[in-house]
């Protein structure tokens, strides 16, 4: 079985080719890969950062084939996941921490999208933006 590294990989170069179809295979099976150690691991950065990454593939590839809706809902799934985990009342202040950065990661694609393909008001205020998110465009992952 291939890791979620190589399969990245393996993506990553489809994607290169042009080849859609075995890229999203290798970026769905990459999302399993992450899943199944996130089990054991449930904060671990690099899994986060993993899935988050996949998912944004996902949605590049979505976008290149014109299925914006698509291509839009990988791109709000980390967005509202990390929100979930600000939220969430089990989650340590550690992860709550790495969640605050993620959103960072998970915003400017959103919002490079919406800039690309305008966005109804209702799905931009779903996105529960804060104007402190919006003031470092380049956030750091420690």
């Amino acid at each position: 079985m291939q890791t979620w590294k190589v399969l990245m990989e393996d993506g990553h170069r489809c994607v290169s080719e042009k080849s859609w179809l075995d890229a999203e295979l290798c970026y769905h099976n990459a999302v399993e890969q992450i899943k199944l150690q996130w089990e054991n691991n449930p904060e671990d950065e690099a899994l986060l950062m993993a899935w988050i990454s996949t998912q944004h593939h996902l949605a590049t590839i979505y976008e290149a084939q014109n299925q914006h809706y698509t291509a839009l809902r990988y791109l709000t799934m980390p967005h509202q996941w990390m929100m979930s985990l600000l939220r969430g009342e089990a989650v340590s202040d550690t992860f709550k921490a790495l969640a605050t950065q993620a959103i960072k990661v998970t915003l400017m694609p959103l919002l490079d999208f919406s800039r690309r393909h305008p966005i109804c008001e209702s799905c931009f205020d779903a996105l529960q933006i804060s104007p402190e998110w919006l003031k470092d465009p380049h956030p750091t992952i420690h």
